[in-house]
């Protein structure tokens, strides 16, 4: 017997449907929100191939290898979200009885995952993951919080095997996770509801396999603001630089400079993921940015842009928005859409005020 085929046999019998995916995720003002963990949980809907060449990217820029830190992040955020009591937490050491666990996953586009021993040292097999160290950590705190135990873990993954990952108990007692500050805030969520285009926005969606599912044939799945923010504190202490880009294209106003460093690297890894995909910007006048806004940014849960208003004749624009998931991600990709749409570097200024966000991209530099 195989490792997928043990993983089968070690499965919930019941399928995600694409109803179930769609109805945990409504999208409203911009962002998505998660109806089983919390209304006020937002997540950002982002292709597995672009978060990896996406955090590949944040690695050249701060010369600092991350995955680690990401698991990490992954395992306090998911100890944060059970503890929230939204959803019943696992239970047991047999995944199979983890029917809620299992759901949640799948939802989310993670992958699915088993059981292969339990002994000295535990490990699990998670079959199709989207992210191997979002994938560990996630599943080591479902682990923890079924058996009440600490664990350390190891991962490691093979395009053929899948990811395992081993734990091992741990005497260790750390404090429970609370919530990050945010130097930004977004409307609350107060009843579900529908986008305009929320169907277009899940067109072509296609169940692969349980807890692998594509739209328009590119996979996709969901992460949560809490778990990005976690992840930039574990970046924090380390980063003294950008060693790689164009941070000098980025201003952050009101935000200390280390984070300020982080924003930066990860906006122009945005930036250069956007405009290697060779996407078609055509802006005819300022009103067009809000469809822009809303294809590029909106449609994956990145934030809603409400104005564009025009700061000089060479091309600058201020941008107003109600809502975004991450400043840092959300400015990246529109500068990006400017630079493909008048075909040239530009620079951006960004400014939180009364906790709303504000962006102006100008033209890096200025036509005489």
């Amino acid at each position: 017997m195989g490792f997928f085929d043990f993983l089968r046999t070690n499965s919930r019998n019941t399928e995600t449907s694409e109803d179930q995916i769609i109805g945990r995720w409504p999208l409203e003002n911009g962002i998505y929100s998660d109806a089983m963990r919390g209304r006020n949980e937002i997540a950002w809907r982002v292709g597995t191939g672009w978060f990896e060449l996406w955090f590949q990217g944040l690695e050249r820029r701060t010369a600092q290898s991350l995955g680690r830190r990401l698991a990490h992040a992954a395992l306090e955020h998911e100890e944060y979200m059970i503890g929230l009591g939204t959803s019943d937490s696992p239970t047991g050491r047999d995944p199979r009885t983890w029917s809620r666990t299992s759901l949640l996953w799948e939802t989310s586009g993670l992958g699915r995952f088993g059981l292969l021993e339990d002994e000295e040292e535990s490990r699990l097999l998670i079959e199709n993951p989207s992210s191997g160290p979002i994938c560990s950590g996630v599943i080591t705190a479902s682990w923890e919080a079924a058996t009440g135990k600490r664990h350390r873990f190891l991962w490691s993954e093979g395009k053929e095997d899948g990811l395992v990952v081993t734990l091992t108990q741990d005497d260790a007692k750390f404090p429970s996770p609370k919530p990050p500050n945010l130097e930004w805030k977004n409307p609350s969520v107060l009843s579900p509801g529908k986008d305009a285009g929320s169907e277009e926005n899940w067109q072509d969606l296609r169940i692969d396999s349980p807890g692998k599912w594509s739209i328009m044939g590119d996979r996709r799945m969901f992460i949560h603001l809490d778990l990005m923010r976690r992840f930039e504190e574990y970046c924090l202490p380390y980063i003294d630089a950008i060693h790689d880009g164009r941070s000098e294209s980025f201003i952050w106003e009101g935000i200390e400079s280390t984070r300020s460093l982080w924003w930066s690297a990860a906006a122009d890894s945005a930036r250069e993921r956007f405009v290697s995909e060779g996407h078609h910007v055509l802006v005819r006048n300022n009103s067009d940015w809000i469809q822009v806004a809303r294809r590029h940014l909106s449609r994956n849960g990145l934030g809603e842009v409400t104005s564009a208003e025009s700061t000089s004749e060479n091309g600058g624009v201020a941008f107003n928005f109600s809502s975004t998931f991450h400043p840092a991600i959300s400015s990246g990709i529109l500068l990006a859409c400017w630079e493909r749409a008048f075909g040239r570097n530009g620079r951006l200024n960004a400014v939180i005020r009364d906790s709303k966000l504000t962006i102006e991209i100008r033209p890096a530099r200025e036509i005489s």
